[in-house]
């Protein structure tokens, strides 16, 4: 499928670059020097054909060089395609992929290459010049000089089967024609100097003014001037209309902003008991809108003074209010800001926080352009379109060298396991709230968030949709909207004597290209529900909706009855064959676990947060799994689990921790809390683990104070392992 292209075309490509580099400085060189070895040079110089003809000649066998690597590399991908089964070969996507976005750049290199040769007195120093053009090009960028308009390569463009090159599209084109414009000033440079015979340097220059004619500089104007042009509109788009900010820009302002504003990161902070967003997506402009309306209860002991709000710097602030207070400060740059109460707020008391926001994204960028709104398949989530109360630590710069280079300490991640002071708190604060989300998009397409559609219409040309909770959430929801179809599916309470009251709609929103797995899905849906209800709990709400998202990112997140899940990973899989771990099964019962661990338990703030909320949806997916592939595929899944772990390790940045102390650390949570959860399976029995698991909930579900550490979890292990097994679950967790 579209995966295989492009894993072949940019792995396979990759692995030709090199090659055609060294054709290209070989073959240039090489003319060059058997001209002057056998005095070709001066039958050419006798011939009647200019010099342009003899250059463009010599572009175009380099050019026809390298479009036969690159065919060889769409041909591999198409073989490759065929050989698993896939017919549907899209092969203008392997053209626009591998010829343009990859190869473009080396048709542009081999074209001064040309004009290297033509200048350069002998053959070696001709390759040694581009040598270092061609290693410029590519440390430029860590030195600071990352602008496309000297980077002399094409901008990355991510194909995405659902949303296409998307708004990559623009940016991609006129670079091109930039190069290009560039490609036709080179040409001509080396049509002026291009050795006729044997010639020094001054008649070289004789030669040129010669040949520079009323028609090459006609031409060369019209060139300079398509790439002077050409050149100020990129200018315009990723400096005037858009900040152009470099690595080290972005490095600097995530430490300028931990410098300036850690002071609040222990702030005493409200929760949002009642929250009403409205949210206008223009998708064809990648443009939104964000009003909404928060309601903020001091659940503390102490009267709160201020409130401090993070926001994100794509956002413009159009207005921001609270309640019975004033803003005192504003960082419009990094998105902070402080508002002071006018009266502090007491225990228990309430204020308003209302705002009105905009997310435009105009003309293009430099580089590392969102992925977020798109044009078919946005996908945001509150943290990203309102303000947030507080400090935003996950700005934070994660590795410790760098953070030494900007005189940062070393970073602390969560806080400590034993800081009983933190269980008031949960990852989104302490309490949940209730939630309504008035979304509109485009006519032709489907806006979900989490909670229950109450109403759909259509207003000038607009499509609108109101979701609402019936029972309070954590304040972490999700905007998608894309055109999308729509299978629906009923998970069956086993209970006939309910009448249906506790059965679930299920449905999988998908482009209309990738009907693939849906069916899959909704079967993963329905055997994970019959596990979770019967092992752990109830099912919280009356429904269960995955959407499909572009496959920029290989992820899916479990918001409230509602789950993002993205393209590359879920929708244009390949599970034909059975030998291969099925992961659209195994991740659609993972994002449904979460349902439980996460939205019905969360843990407190402090360590081991991410055991109680990853680890638990890793074992509860894995034993749907087992059930549905059977032990043998199991050690399948959980060596390449192990493998995942020990080779991840060697990357941790600070500490690797054990899995009582995790701190968001996914090699640790994910592949290792997998092999550890199994292993505690097989020691003490699946009945026993699951009994440990529900009383685990009937303590904590649903709290909204004094919340649950991984110690508590642990406990719960303990007490029904026996004592020959306390010692292994020390080395599994502790």
């Amino acid at each position: 499928m579209y995966p295989v292209t492009e894993i072949v075309s940019r792995a396979v490509g990759a692995s030709f670059a090199f090659v055609v580099f060294m054709i290209v400085l070989y073959y240039s060189g090489e003319l060059v020097h058997r001209e002057r070895q056998y005095r070709v040079d001066q039958i050419i110089d006798a011939t009647p054909f200019p010099s342009g003809v003899v250059v463009a000649a010599k572009i175009l066998a380099l050019w026809f060089i390298i479009t036969a690597l690159f065919l060889a590399v769409i041909i591999a991908g198409i073989v490759m395609q065929a050989i698993h089964g896939y017919t549907n070969f899209a092969p203008s996507i392997y053209v626009t992929d591998v010829i343009g976005v990859i190869g473009g750049s080396f048709y542009f290199l081999a074209v001064i290459a040309v004009l290297v040769q033509a200048i350069s007195p002998g053959k070696f120093v001709g390759m040694l010049v581009m040598i270092v053009i061609y290693l410029s090009t590519s440390v430029l960028a860590s030195f600071g000089f990352e602008h496309v308009l000297y980077s002399l390569t094409l901008p990355n463009a991510p194909f995405s089967a659902m949303n296409g090159y998307g708004h990559f599209i623009e940016p991609l084109l006129t670079v091109g024609a930039y190069l290009l414009g560039l490609a036709a000033l080179i040409f001509i440079g080396a049509h002026l100097f291009y050795p006729r015979g044997i010639q020094n340097a001054a008649e070289r220059i004789a030669s040129a003014r010669q040949r520079f004619t009323t028609a090459v500089g006609w031409s060369a104007a019209f060139a300079l001037i398509t790439t002077c042009t050409l050149g100020g509109w990129i200018f315009y788009n990723t400096v005037l209309l858009n900040d152009y900010v470099t690595s080290e820009d972005a490095e600097l302002a995530q430490a300028t902003y931990e410098k300036q504003y850690r002071q609040f990161s222990d702030a005493a902070l409200p929760d949002v008991v009642d929250l009403n967003i409205e949210v206008d997506l223009v998708p064809e402009q990648r443009r939104l809108e964000s009003k909404g309306r928060a309601v903020f209860v001091n659940t503390t002991d102490a009267p709160i003074n201020e409130l401090p709000l993070s926001l994100s710097p794509l956002l413009d602030v159009n207005s921001i209010k609270l309640t019975d207070a004033s803003q005192v400060f504003a960082d419009e740059e990094l998105g902070f800001y402080r508002y002071a109460f006018e009266q502090p707020l007491a225990p228990g008391a309430r204020s308003e926080l209302t705002w009105d926001l905009t997310w435009a994204h105009e003309g293009f960028e430099n580089g590392n352009s969102s992925t977020r709104l798109v044009h078919n398949g946005t996908f945001v989530d509150n943290t990203e379109i309102m303000p947030m109360p507080g400090y935003d630590s996950n700005r934070e710069l994660q590795d410790n060298s760098i953070r030494r280079e900007h005189e940062l300490p070393p970073l602390v991640r969560m806080h400590k396991l034993e800081d009983q002071s933190r269980r008031k708190r949960a990852f989104f604060g302490s309490r949940r709230t209730d939630f309504t989300a008035v979304v509109s998009t485009a006519p032709d397409q489907t806006a979900v968030a989490p909670g229950y559609l109450e109403r759909e219409w259509q207003e000038n040309g607009r499509r609108y949709f109101k979701y609402v909770m019936d029972a309070p959430i954590w304040p972490f929801v999700s905007i998608v909207s894309a055109r999308y179809e729509v299978v629906e599916d009923t998970w069956k309470h086993p209970d006939a004597s309910l009448n249906g009251t506790k059965d679930v709609a299920l449905s999988v929103f998908y482009d209309a290209q990738h009907e693939y797995n849906v069916k899959r899905m909704l079967e993963s849906s329905k055997k994970s529900m019959d596990y979770f209800q019967r092992e752990f709990s109830d099912y919280q709400y009356r429904q269960f909706r995955i959407l499909e998202f572009p496959g920029y990112s290989a992820f899916a997140q479990s918001f409230p009855n509602t789950i993002p899940y993205s393209e590359r990973i879920g929708f244009i899989a390949d599970l034909r064959d059975p030998a291969d771990i099925d992961l659209v099964f195994y991740v659609t019962a993972h994002e449904l676990a979460h349902q439980w661990w996460a939205h019905q338990v969360a843990g407190a703030n402090v360590q081991g947060q991410t055991m109680i909320i990853e680890t638990l949806a890793q074992y509860s997916a894995l034993m749907v799994a087992e059930r549905e592939y059977g032990a043998q595929q199991m050690r399948r899944f959980l060596k390449y689990e192990l493998d995942s772990y020990l080779s991840a390790r060697g990357s941790e940045l600070i500490e690797e921790l054990p899995l009582l102390r995790v701190e968001n650390q996914g090699y640790i949570h994910y592949r290792k809390g997998s092999v550890a959860m199994y292993a505690l399976k097989d020691a003490i029995g699946e009945d026993k683990v699951n009994a440990a698991l529900r009383e685990f909930i009937s303590k904590y579900a649903f709290n909204e104070s004094d919340y649950p550490t991984s110690l508590d979890l642990i406990n719960e292990f303990r007490a029904v392992a026996g004592t020959e097994h306390q010692a292994l679950i020390e080395d599994l967790f502790e």
